[in-house]
C-alpha cells in the first residue's frame, strides 16, 4: 500500500471516528440533561446504575430491569403505552381491570409487599439501622431502602436475601413466600 493510500484511509477512519463519536455524544446528551436535572437522590442512585450496567456482572433480565428504572428515573412517565417511564401503578390498574387472574395475582403482590414493608422496618428498628446504613451493607444507595419501605418498588428476590443477610435474619423472615418467587 502506498504512502498516499494509506494517509487516505487513516482520514477516513478519523472521519468515521469523529462521526461516531459525535453521534454517541448526540444520543447522549439528552440523558445527560435528564441526570442534571434529577434532584441529587436520584442522580446518585442512576450512576450506581449505569455502573452496575457497566460492570459486565449483570444477565439480561438484570439489564433489562435496571435499564427500566434508569428510564424511569431519567425520564418518569414519558408515555401512556407502555414504553419507559410507565407507571407501575397504572400499568397494575389496567391489568386488574383486563384480566380476573391478575387481579388476584397483583392482590396476594400486594399482600406479600405490605408484609415485607412492615417486617423490614420493624427488623431495622430493632437492629437499631438507619437506611442509609442498611443501603450500605448490601450495596444500593438509600434512595433504594426508602422505596422498598414506602412500597414504591418490590424487590427482587436477590435483593431479599442479600437484606436478610445484612440483617442477620433469615429471608423467610421477611418475605415467608420468598421460596416461591
Amino acid at each position: 500500500m502506498s504512502n498516499a493510500a494509506f494517509e487516505k484511509a487513516m482520514d477516513s477512519i478519523s472521519n468515521y471516528v469523529a462521526d461516531l463519536q459525535a453521534s454517541a455524544l448526540q444520543a447522549a446528551s439528552p440523558i445527560v440533561m435528564a441526570l442534571e436535572e434529577c434532584d441529587e437522590d436520584l442522580r446518585k442512585e442512576a450512576i450506581i446504575l449505569f455502573g452496575q450496567l457497566r460492570s459486565g456482572k449483570l444477565d439480561e433480565h438484570e439489564r433489562y430491569a435496571t435499564t427500566a428504572l434508569l428510564a424511569e428515573i431519567l425520564f418518569p412517565n414519558t408515555d401512556g403505552k407502555g414504553f419507559p417511564g410507565l407507571d407501575l401503578v397504572e400499568a397494575e390498574e389496567i391489568a386488574k381491570k383486563t384480566s380476573a387472574e391478575a387481579k388476584a395475582v397483583l392482590a396476594q403482590m400486594d399482600a406479600e409487599e405490605d408484609l415485607f414493608a412492615k417486617r423490614l422496618h420493624a427488623t431495622m428498628a430493632t437492629k437499631g439501622l438507619t437506611q442509609a446504613q442498611l443501603a450500605a451493607a448490601i450495596g444500593v444507595g438509600q434512595p433504594a431502602i426508602s422505596m422498598m419501605l414506602q412500597r414504591n418498588c418490590r424487590p427482587q428476590k436477590r435483593t431479599v436475601v442479600k437484606l436478610a443477610e445484612a440483617l442477620g435474619i433469615a429471608p423467610e423472615e421477611l418475605w415467608p413466600d420468598i421460596k416461591q418467587r
